[in-house]
């Protein structure tokens, strides 16, 4: 349902600092480990994201169903935890994307 609380939480979660920068890397469609992530750059302040805030971005993500947690074996058969990107997180991405330049538009048109 459209404007339902549960799809605004949705949004806000998908547009939290950090979400769409993690989809970003991710949409390579290969697996990523925290450390890919670990030099996310805000683009608003141009800081490096904290590793407790991709931490929860990641939790958050994985849990929207935007990337999924795969456990994976190095050669030396250590388990490692890693994410990939899903159908619906591409998806989202790419509306982010459209989303991005119908404001981009709609601010112009108004100036």
């Amino acid at each position: 349902m459209v404007g339902d609380r549960k799809g605004f939480e949705l949004l806000n979660m998908i547009l939290s600092e950090g979400s769409l920068e993690i989809l970003e890397v991710a949409k390579d469609d290969e697996p990523k480990h925290f450390t890919d992530f670990r030099e996310l750059v805000n683009s608003r302040t141009g800081k490096v994201f904290s590793p407790n805030t991709i931490s929860t971005r990641l939790k958050e993500l994985v849990d929207a169903g935007a990337l999924e947690r795969i456990i994976a074996k190095t050669k030396r058969e250590r388990e490692v935890v890693g994410y990939k990107i899903t159908p619906a997180g591409l998806r989202a991405l790419e509306i982010s994307y459209r989303y991005e330049e119908e404001l981009q538009t709609a601010l112009e048109t108004e100036r």
